[in-house]
């Protein structure tokens, strides 16, 4: 085989795209009809799963096998933020999704890097202290999103959707941060091995815990937009989501044992698990079954990712 069809191959994004395409020919065959809509409802319907993907990744990125567990339930919580501050100011609203969203990134990064608890159980733990907020608070706030910031998210600009436009933007953003900034460099080198990372003067514990921040304002600003989208708030906002930003994660080529990552392919990787819970719906699979199998291609997805752990790109 030679270099260049190797090197394509063995690319993270040409597999979610191969992904997108089965599974786009897959609906028309169940719903009997070719539907461009289903690509662009796609689109709109991804952003959540985009965002949650996006941010676990650079959790991931960070190395030591991290994840973030809580996800769902910053989400859910934010989500509760944003509609209760809305009722006073839009963009106040907003923000306060995102500096709650970040501040639980900050509380979980902490634990986890200066405790030395590894990031699956503190989040897992945190996710619960999070989750009980959520239970004290949810008969007590507003759980009805702002009808202007509603109309805002639903509207379009030459056909695409504001919130995939506003995904898009955040993804390019992320981009750069990644892949053209120190920082972005200290976050995959801390990946590939921490402690080499602080003999080259990384600041280890400072980058992680950025990572986690980072993580936490995306989930924050993934938690505002899904109360508009949703109607409002409820205590299982986020757990729809959940599986499959982590397999948008790692069908995007991010390695489990950190220190690798492809924001494009993940943000395609999230289109395709739209396009997945499009098919099984469409299949008129009960949402048990679509759980178990999320779960398995999650499953799947590990071992491949993990397969080779020292292979970096």
């Amino acid at each position: 085989m030679n270099k260049k069809l190797k090197n394509m191959l063995n690319s993270p994004i040409l597999w979610p795209v191969i992904g997108c395409i089965i599974l786009y020919i897959m609906i028309c065959v169940v719903s009997g009809r070719v539907n461009v809509m289903v690509l662009t409802s796609g689109a709109k319907l991804c952003v959540f799963a985009m965002l949650l993907g996006i941010a676990q990744m650079i959790v991931v990125t960070s190395g030591k096998g991290a994840i973030d567990i809580s996800q769902k339930y910053v989400l859910t919580l934010t989500a509760y933020i944003s509609c209760a501050v809305m009722e006073k100011n839009i963009i106040l609203g907003l923000v306060a999704a995102v500096a709650v969203g970040a501040l639980c990134g900050l509380v979980n990064g902490s634990i986890s890097t200066f405790l030395n608890i590894h990031a699956m159980i503190t989040t897992m733990a945190t996710g619960y202290i999070y989750y009980s907020i959520i239970l004290v608070i949810s008969n007590k706030v507003p759980n009805s999103p702002n009808g202007s910031f509603v109309k805002f998210i639903n509207s379009s600009l030459f056909g695409v959707n504001s919130m995939t436009l506003i995904v898009v933007l955040i993804a390019v953003v992320l981009y750069f941060v990644l892949y053209k900034t120190k920082y972005g460099m200290n976050l995959h080198a801390t990946g590939q091995k921490r402690d080499a990372a602080r003999l080259a003067g990384v600041n280890v514990k400072k980058t992680v815990i950025t990572a986690f921040v980072i993580n936490g304002a995306l989930c924050g600003l993934a938690g505002a937009l899904n109360a508009a989208y949703c109607g409002g708030a409820n205590q299982d906002l986020g757990t729809t989501y959940f599986l499959p930003s982590i397999a948008a994660c790692f069908v995007g080529g991010t390695n489990a044992a950190g220190g690798r990552s492809n924001i494009i392919a993940v943000c395609i990787g999230a289109f395709m698990m739209t396009l997945m819970s499009t098919f099984l719906n469409a299949a008129k699979i009960g949402i048990g079954a679509q759980r178990l199998i999320q779960g398995i291609f999650i499953v799947l997805l590990l071992c491949a990712a993990t397969r080779n752990p020292n292979k970096k790109s």
